[in-house]
C-alpha cells in the first residue's frame, strides 16, 4: 500500500502580468483598433481621456540603446525560452513574406445600390400578387456572391409551403432581370439566359454551352464541328462569349475600402523617413484634476484613485512602447528595403524577423506581433508589412529574394512570343543565366503558384488566338 507523505520544494516559475498581457496586446493592433480598445477600457476608468485624431502625434526616441530596456514591463524577459515558446508567432513572418501583388491605393469610389435595392425594384414592378413576391424575395435571399442560387428550388418550395412549379415559374422571369443571369442554377443556364436576351440562342450555342468542359480544354476544332459551324463562325460565337458575364451577381458585391495605414515612409536625402499616420493615431491623456479631486476625499475614494491612476498609467507606458516599437521596426525595415521602395519588387531583399529583431534589439516575437498587420503607406501605394519580409534564394550573400524571382519569371513569360513559349527547363536556364541560384521544381512551384499555365498549354493558346485573328481577318 503506498504510503502519503508531505515534501517542501522550491521552484521559480515566471507569470505573465495583467499589464504584461496589456502590452502585448496592443503591439498588434493598428491605429484604428487602438481607438476601440481604449475607448473601451475608458469606460471603466473615469480618469482616462480618449480623444479621436486631431493631426497631432507624440514625438518618440527610436534609438535601439534607450529603448530595449523599455521594450516592455521588468517582470518580463525577452530571452526566457519558456515565454517566448507560448508566443505563437506566424510561421509565415518567421520565414517568408506576403507574396501577393503589391497593393496600390485606389479612387474614392462612388456607392452603388446594393442587390436588394435593385431587386426590390424589378420585383415590384414584375410581379402583382404577394405570393409572387413572397417567393421572389426567398429567391433573392437564396443569391450566393455570384448570383447563382445556393439553395435548390425544391428546399424553398419546402420551406414556403408552395408548389416546385411556383418556384420555376418565378425564377425563370427573375432570370431575366437585371443583371441578366441571375438566379440559375448553373453556369450553363446563365449562360444561356444571356444568350436568350439577345435573342442569340440557337442550336451552335446550346452546343457550345453543353461542352464547356471541351472549350476549357482547348479542344476548339472537335467544338467547332459539333456546333456545325465554320472557322468565322465559330469565331464570333466565341467573342460573343467572352462579352457574357459568367458571375453577373458580383457586379453587388461592394469593393473593400482602403484601409488606412498606420505609418507612412517617405523618401528623405538620408535615406527612408518614418512618420506615424496623424490621421489615425489616438490621442490618449490622465484627467489630473479629476485625479485631484478624488484624492481630497475620503480614504475609499482615495484607493479607488490611485488604482485607476495606476492603471491609466501603465496603459499610457504601453502606448507609448507600442510606438516606439512600431516606428523602430519600420525604420530597420525600410532602410534595409530603401531599394524595394525605390525601384520596386525586383529589388526586394531576402529579410526575416530575426534579422530586424537583431538590428532593432528587440525580441523576435515583438517584431513579429507588430509586423502581423500593419498597413505602411509608401510612394508604391499602400502595403502590409509583412510585404518587406521574403525568403532568400541561393547561399550567403548571393542570395535572391524569392518574391523578386517570381515578378521576375512573370515578366519573362509575358514577354513570350507565339514562336518562343519557353519551357519550366528554360525559363530555369534563363534565370540561372541572371544569376539566380533555383532549380527546375521551384520554377514550377513558382509558376503555379502565380496562376500560370504550363508552356503547352500557353502554347495552345497562342495558337487559338492566331486562329481567331486569321478567321476574323477571312
Amino acid at each position: 500500500m503506498a504510503r502519503l507523505s508531505l515534501q517542501t520544494r522550491q521552484t521559480s516559475g515566471l507569470i505573465m502580468t495583467g499589464a504584461l498581457q496589456q502590452a502585448i496586446g496592443l503591439l498588434q493592433l493598428s491605429n484604428q483598433e487602438l481607438l476601440s480598445e481604449l475607448t473601451l477600457i475608458a469606460e471603466s476608468n473615469p480618469l482616462l481621456v480618449v480623444s479621436s485624431p486631431e493631426g497631432n502625434t507624440p514625438e518618440y526616441d527610436t534609438t535601439p540603446e534607450d529603448y530595449r530596456s523599455d521594450d516592455l514591463p521588468q517582470d518580463y524577459d525577452p530571452e526566457d525560452p519558456q515565454i517566448a515558446a507560448d508566443w505563437d508567432d506566424d510561421p509565415v513572418l518567421r520565414h517568408s513574406g506576403n507574396s501577393a501583388e503589391e497593393g496600390l491605393c485606389q479612387e474614392p469610389h462612388v456607392p452603388s445600390p446594393g442587390r436588394i435595392e435593385v431587386f426590390l425594384t424589378q420585383i415590384s414592378r414584375y410581379f402583382n400578387r404577394i405570393e409572387d413576391r413572397f417567393i421572389a424575395l426567398a429567391l433573392v435571399e437564396a443569391l450566393d456572391a455570384s448570383g447563382r442560387l445556393e439553395t435548390s428550388p425544391c428546399d424553398i418550395a419546402k420551406a414556403l409551403d408552395a408548389s416546385v412549379e411556383h418556384i420555376e415559374a418565378v425564377r425563370r422571369k427573375m432570370l431575366f432581370f437585371e443583371p441578366v443571369g441571375c438566379f440559375a442554377l448553373s453556369l450553363t443556364e446563365c449562360l444561356a439566359t444571356q444568350f436568350r436576351a439577345r435573342n442569340r440562342y440557337d442550336p451552335a450555342v446550346a452546343t457550345l454551352l453543353d461542352h464547356l468542359d471541351w472549350l476549357a480544354h482547348g479542344e476548339h476544332d472537335r467544338l467547332r464541328k459539333a456546333c456545325g459551324l465554320d472557322a468565322r463562325d465559330y469565331a464570333d460565337l466565341l467573342q460573343e462569349l467572352r462579352g457574357c458575364e459568367p458571375r453577373p451577381g458580383a457586379s453587388f458585391a461592394p469593393p473593400d475600402p482602403d484601409p488606412e495605414p498606420d505609418l507612412f515612409i517617405h523618401p528623405g536625402p538620408d535615406g527612408p523617413v518614418i512618420s506615424l499616420n496623424q490621421a489615425t493615431w489616438p490621442k490618449l491623456t490622465l484627467d489630473e484634476a479629476l485625479y485631484r479631486r478624488l484624492l481630497s476625499g475620503q480614504e475609499e475614494a482615495k484607493l479607488y484613485a490611485r488604482e485607476k491612476h495606476d492603471e491609466a498609467t501603465t496603459l499610457l507606458r504601453a502606448v507609448e512602447q507600442r510606438a516606439r516599437s512600431l516606428l523602430l521596426i519600420c525604420q530597420a525595415i525600410a532602410r534595409y528595403q530603401a531599394e524595394f521602395l525605390e525601384k520596386g519588387i525586383t529589388a526586394l531583399r531576402p529579410l526575416t524577423l530575426s534579422q530586424i529583431a537583431e538590428k532593432t534589439g528587440l525580441h523576435e516575437s515583438t517584431v513579429s506581433r507588430v509586423t502581423t498587420s500593419r498597413i505602411i503607406g509608401t510612394q508604391r501605394g499602400l502595403l502590409p508589412l509583412r510585404r518587406f519580409f521574403s525568403t532568400g534564394l541561393g547561399n550567403g550573400d548571393e542570395q535572391t529574394s524569392a518574391d523578386s524571382v517570381k515578378a521576375r519569371l512573370k515578366h519573362l513569360i509575358t514577354e513570350e512570343k507565339p514562336d518562343g513559349i519557353l519551357s519550366d527547363d528554360a525559363l530555369t536556364r534563363a534565370l540561372q543565366d541572371e544569376g539566380h541560384v533555383i532549380q527546375r521544381r521551384t520554377v514550377a512551384k513558382y509558376r503555379e503558384a502565380l496562376g500560370i499555365a504550363s508552356s503547352a498549354q500557353r502554347r495552345r493558346e497562342f495558337r487559338l488566338r492566331a486562329h481567331l485573328a486569321n478567321a476574323t481577318e477571312s
